[in-house]
C-alpha cells in the first residue's frame, strides 16, 4: 500500500513565521547598528528621498559657510593694503604742510620731493602686490564702475565708469570725442561720446549692400555699436528698473532706454515726466523695454531693437526746425532700420545679426550715461538694478545667483582722485612752494578716496559676517530637519529589536518542535 508523508500545517506556520521574524530582526539590527531609521528608500521612500535633498543642501551650506570665511580674509588683505597706503599718505600730507612754508629753502624742498616720490612709489608698489592667493586685488582690475548722481551739478563721473553695454564706433564712421559733460539740459556727466566727422560718407543703405531710396536721410550717419556680451548681471532681473539714456551733445534732447523684467511689452511716452532738478525737454522720449525672457547679453540688444520697432506707429515724425524729416522717415524705416526719433535722424539698425545707433552726421555729438537721465545709477548703492563692472565673486548661496560681488577700486596715485577733471595723486608734488599748496588739495582727494574704500571693504566684512550667521543657523536648522527624517530613535529601536529577537527565537523553537513531531512519525513507520 503506498503511503504518502505530508508536511502538517504546524511546520509550515512555524517555518514561514521564522522567515518573516528573521526579516524583521535583519532590519532591526541595521537600524540598531547604523543608528538610522532610514538605510535605504526601501526603508521609507519619500522619506530618504527628502533626506538626501537636504544632506545636499547641508553640504552646500558647509561650502557656503567656507566660501563666506574666505571672502571675508579677501576683503580683509585688501582693506590691510589700504590701510598702509592710507599711512603713506598722512606722511605725504605732512611733507606738503612742511613744503608749503618758507622756512625751507629751495634744497629743503627737494630734500622733501624725493621722499615725496618715494611714497608714491610705495604706495605704487603697494597697489602693484597685495594678493589674496596670487589674485591682485588693488590693481583695479575688479573696480566699482559708477557713474555717481546725475544731478544738475557740473561734475564728472567717478573712476571706472562703464556703461551698461560696450558702445563703440563703427565702420570707422566716428571716432571718441572729448567731452565728458553734456550739453543736453542742465549738463549732466556722461560715460561715452562719439562725433563724426563733417565729410564721412557712410550710410547705411551702402553698408547693407542695399540702392540707397529717393529722398534717404542716411547718406551721411555715425554708428555706434551695442553690445552687452560684458554686462556681468543676473538676467533679467538684476536689470529691472535700471537703463541707460542717449544724449546731445549740442542740444537738450534726451532718450531713455528703461528695462522692466516683469514683462515682455514696450511702451513709449513721447513727454516722460520731469525730473526733480532736471529742465523739461522737449525733445525728451522714454522707451520702456520689456526683459522679461532676456537671458543674456544678445538677447538684451534684440529686445531693445524689437521693442522700439514694436511701438514705430506711435513715434511722431516732427519737424523741430533742424531738418524736416517728414518724407524721408517712412521711405528709411523697414524691417532692419528703425526710428527712435526725427532729432537728428536718430535710428536703430541690425545688421548681421549686430544692433547699432545711427544718427546723422550733422557734427553733434551722440553720447551715453550709465543711467535713465535725472535718476539713480546703476549700481547697488542707488537701489536701482544691479552692479556694473567686473567684481569678485564670493558664492554664499545654494542657488546660482546667490551670491555677493565685490568691488575694489584701483589704488595706483593715477587713479587715487575723486572725479576724472581733478589732478591725481600721480601728479602732485612739494615743490617748488605752489606745487606744494597745491598739493595739499590732492593730497585731502586721495585721502577722501582710499577712505571710501577703506568704507565700502568695512561693509564688505560686515555684510559677509551677517551672511555667515545666518548660514551657519541655516545648516543647524536643516541638520536637525534631516536627523529627525533619518536617525533612528535608539530607544525605540532597541526595544523593537528585541522583540524581533525574542520571536525568531521563538519561532525557532516551535520549528524544531514541529521537527521533532515529524521525525516521531517516521520512528514509528521503520
Amino acid at each position: 500500500m503506498a503511503m504518502t508523508i505530508r508536511n502538517d500545517s504546524g511546520s509550515m506556520m512555524a517555518l514561514g513565521q521564522l522567515k518573516k521574524n528573521d526579516s524583521s530582526l535583519e532590519k532591526q539590527l541595521k537600524k540598531v547598528s547604523s543608528g538610522m531609521r532610514t538605510n535605504s528608500a526601501g526603508d521609507d521612500a519619500s522619506g530618504y528621498s527628502i533626506s538626501e535633498r537636504m544632506r545636499t543642501m547641508i553640504r552646500a551650506l558647509g561650502q557656503d559657510i567656507q566660501n563666506t570665511k574666505n571672502g571675508k580674509d579677501l576683503v580683509a588683505v585688501a582693506e590691510g593694503g589700504m590701510k598702509e597706503i592710507l599711512n603713506n599718505l598722512r606722511e605725504m600730507k605732512a611733507m606738503a604742510i612742511n613744503s608749503a612754508n618758507d622756512h625751507n629753502t629751495d634744497f629743503d624742498r627737494e630734500t622733501l620731493e624725493k621722499e615725496f616720490a618715494s611714497r608714491k612709489e610705495t604706495i605704487t608698489d603697494i597697489a602693484a602686490s597685495t594678493n589674496y592667493n596670487g589674485r591682485l586685488l588693488l590693481t583695479g582690475d575688479y573696480a566699482l564702475h559708477s557713474m555717481g548722481s546725475s544731478s544738475s551739478s557740473n561734475t564728472s563721473p567717478s573712476v571706472g565708469y562703464a556703461l551698461t553695454g560696450g558702445f563703440q564706433p563703427a565702420f570707422n564712421s566716428c571716432s571718441p570725442s572729448t567731452p565728458l559733460i553734456s550739453n543736453a539740459g542742465s549738463g549732466v556727466p556722461v560715460a561715452s561720446s562719439f562725433k563724426g566727422p563733417l565729410a564721412g560718407t557712410w550710410n547705411y543703405w551702402k553698408e547693407t549692400g542695399q540702392s540707397m531710396p529717393t529722398g534717404s536721410g542716411q547718406n551721411q550717419q555715425i554708428a555706434v555699436s551695442l553690445d552687452f556680451s560684458g554686462l556681468n548681471v543676473n538676467y533679467p532681473s538684476d536689470l529691472d528698473g535700471a537703463g541707460f539714456s542717449i544724449l546731445c551733445g549740442k542740444c537738450s534732447q534726451y532718450i531713455d532706454i528703461i528695462f522692466d523684467a516683469g514683462t515682455n511689452t514696450t511702451t513709449y511716452t513721447s513727454s516722460p515726466a520731469q525730473k526733480t532738478g532736471v529742465a523739461s525737454s522737449r525733445l525728451a522720449r522714454a522707451f520702456t523695454i520689456g526683459i522679461q525672457n532676456v537671458t543674456n547679453g544678445a538677447d538684451l540688444s534684440k529686445a531693445i531693437f524689437d521693442g522700439i520697432n514694436s511701438v514705430q506707429s506711435q513715434i511722431p515724425v516732427i519737424n523741430y526746425g533742424f531738418k524736416d524729416w517728414i518724407s524721408s522717415n517712412p521711405i528709411d524705416t523697414n524691417a532692419s532700420n528703425i526710428l527712435i526719433d526725427t532729432a537728428h535722424y536718430l535710428r536703430m539698425a541690425e545688421i548681421n545679426g549686430n544692433y547699432y545707433y545711427l544718427k546723422d552726421n550733422d557734427g553733434c555729438e551722440m553720447q551715453f550715461i550709465n543711467n535713465v537721465y535725472g535718476g539713480q545709477s546703476n549700481n547697488s548703492s542707488g537701489g536701482m538694478g544691479a552692479d556694473f563692472g567686473a567684481p569678485l565673486i564670493i558664492h554664499t548661496g545654494t542657488k546660482a545667483n546667490q551670491h555677493q560681488r565685490i568691488f575694489i577700486n584701483s589704488m595706483y596715485p593715477k587713479d587715487m582722485k575723486m572725479n576724472f577733471q581733478a589732478p591725481s595723486l600721480e601728479e602732485a608734488h612739494v615743490t617748488p612752494f605752489e606745487a606744494a599748496l597745491e598739493a595739499l588739495g590732492i593730497l585731502d582727494n586721495a585721502v577722501e578716496y582710499t577712505l571710501n574704500e577703506i568704507t565700502r571693504m568695512g561693509a564688505y566684512r560686515m555684510c559677509l559676517g551677517q551672511t555667515e550667521d545666518n548660514l551657519v543657523t541655516n545648516e543647524e536648522n536643516t541638520q536637525a530637519a534631516e536627523s529627525i527624517i533619518r536617525d533612528a530613535d535608539m530607544a525605540k529601536e532597541m526595544t523593537d529589536y528585541a522583540k524581533a529577537n525574542i520571536l525568531t527565537q521563538s519561532a525557532q523553537a516551535v520549528l524544531a518542535q514541529a521537527n521533532q513531531n515529524s521525525s516521531n512519525v517516521l520512528n514509528l513507520l521503520k
